[in-house]
């Protein structure tokens, strides 16, 4: 027997293989979905991923469970309620996974050897961290970060690889990372030939984050480079936050997903931004 849909009716047979699909894979695109659209039915979600609206239910009680989304009559909607705040680290280490693996092998590509890097705090950039970890090949690479996860990340590494030096500061707890006084004072002093930065929000407007503290650092990061990426996922692309990071013209190279909507990608690139889609 068909399950029920939400209409009362039933709903049609899913094919055997929109099944194989793992489960991880599918809630990471319902979420990529509902961040774009700010709200999905349970049946649109069922005929976009082929599969039945019992599974697709299943699905949206467990992000709602785990607060990534609020689920609502008929489907869901996306669990941030303001952008005034900084989102939970956890739950943006949780979000967009495939994603920001994608754009951290193409940050990572852009590394060689006896290079120095500045690494922003964040769950992207954090995906670098891990990329560059598997390029066995490469010596001599300095690497300064605010970010505790990503100096223990890269921390394991001989140092003959990867030389890992933390700026210092004041730890906030929300990002895993150190902050003012003495990480805004340590990485003035440093100057890298690149250096990958993450942000809230990628619109016309600019580079624009949530916490004050945070863009303290970005802007450091920024002057201290001689090559200027930002690394964002794509439910960052058309979105706008309180503070300007930087101006668009600032950023050498902003990496986000395919999934970044084309409109916004259009526009960004009318206004002069370069951008690769991974």
């Amino acid at each position: 027997m068909n399950p029920v849909d939400e209409s009362g009716g039933y709903a049609e047979p899913m094919p055997e293989w929109s099944q194989a699909v793992p489960a991880a894979v599918r809630r990471e695109q319902i979420v990529s979905i509902i961040e774009r659209q700010g709200f999905a039915r349970v049946q649109d979600l069922s005929r976009t991923l082929s599969v039945s609206e019992v599974t697709i239910r299943t699905d949206l009680d467990f992000l709602a469970e785990a607060n990534v989304i609020q689920r609502v009559r008929g489907g869901a909607m996306s669990g941030i309620r303001s952008t005034a705040h900084s989102p939970d680290y956890d739950r943006a280490l949780a979000r967009a996974t495939t994603e920001k693996r994608r754009i951290g092998h193409a940050a990572a590509a852009l590394v060689e050897s006896e290079m120095a890097i500045l690494l922003d705090a964040g769950t992207t950039t954090l995906a670098i961290a891990r990329a560059l970890r598997a390029r066995d090949e490469l010596r001599g690479v300095v690497v300064f970060t605010n970010s505790l996860t990503i100096a223990l990340e890269l921390g394991v590494l001989e140092p003959h690889q990867i030389t890992v030096v933390v700026t210092g500061g004041t730890v906030n707890f929300k990002q895993r990372s150190l902050i003012d006084p003495l990480g805004d004072m340590f990485v003035g002093s440093v100057h890298s030939d690149l250096g990958f930065i993450g942000c809230n929000g990628v619109s016309t407007r600019g580079f624009t984050n949530s916490s004050l503290p945070e863009v303290t650092m970005k802007r450091r990061y920024l002057d201290s480079s001689a090559r200027r990426i930002v690394v964002a996922d794509s439910s960052k692309v058309g979105k706008s936050q309180v503070i300007q990071v930087a101006p668009l013209d600032a950023i050498d190279l902003l990496l986000t997903g395919v999934e970044a909507p084309p409109a916004e990608v259009d526009a960004l690139r009318e206004a002069g931004l370069t951008i690769e889609l991974v």
